[in-house]
């Protein structure tokens, strides 16, 4: 089921160029394309290159997962219509930066992914997503606007949902394989990982909508 995620990706990045000419028009969502390329040039390297599906590929996450999240912050920040979630975006950024280049230096054992870095990601990106849509509703009472209209906030919510589900199966995975309990946990183990999966689809799948109801109402919010 996880080794299935990579199609979905690959339709969200064709769909995100596919809405190319209307969201190259917005400074946050121009940045969607670049987002779902690192992760469709990753996934698909080791998908359809690399022939052992045990290869280690820690060192190469450990740079991927920061710049996604590198990525989402920016979409914060040009989205941004209060200056608070700005700072936060700016601030959050620099924490994440610095945060996962110590980690992984100092204190993630060569060949281990940096789950604390994870952390630190998933959380300041949880936290900006809560402060955008609060925005979002300040903005709804002051102006005519409608965020439940707007495909931006079905991808942001995506994404929130796609964090709190994560952010305990990569805590729970790590306890597992730090403790040498996988054999004694094995079905827990698999439950989270179809768990994950599925949350997956349901990220991607919400992209490949917003970019195609992007791509057909050519309007941005």
């Amino acid at each position: 089921m996880y080794l299935q995620i990579i199609w979905f990706e690959l339709l969200a990045f064709v769909c995100s160029l596919i809405a190319l000419p209307v969201i190259w028009k917005s400074k946050y969502l121009r940045i969607f394309p670049f987002l779902m390329l690192i992760i469709v040039a990753v996934e698909g390297y080791y998908k359809f290159f690399i022939a052992d599906r045990w290869t280690n590929n820690a060192p190469v996450y450990n740079v991927q997962v920061p710049l996604q999240y590198v990525c989402y912050l920016l979409i914060l920040y040009y989205s941004a219509r209060t200056i608070s979630l700005k700072r936060y975006s700016i601030v959050g950024l620099i924490i994440l930066v610095v945060f996962n280049a110590i980690t992984t230096i100092y204190f993630t054992p060569e060949k281990y992914s940096n789950v604390w870095g994870y952390y630190c990601c998933s959380i300041i990106a949880i936290m900006g997503i809560i402060i955008k849509f609060y925005e979002m509703i300040i903005t709804t009472r002051t102006a005519k606007y409608d965020f439940l209209k707007d495909p931006f906030f079905y991808i942001l919510f995506a994404f929130l949902f796609y964090n709190l589900v994560t952010l305990p199966y990569f805590g729970m995975a790590n306890w597992l394989y730090r403790t040498n309990r996988l054999s004694e946990f094995k079905g827990v183990l698999t439950a989270l990982t179809q768990l994950m999966s599925v949350t997956n689809y349901i990220l991607y799948t919400t992209y490949s909508i917003a970019f195609i109801w992007i791509a057909s109402a050519r309007v941005i919010y």
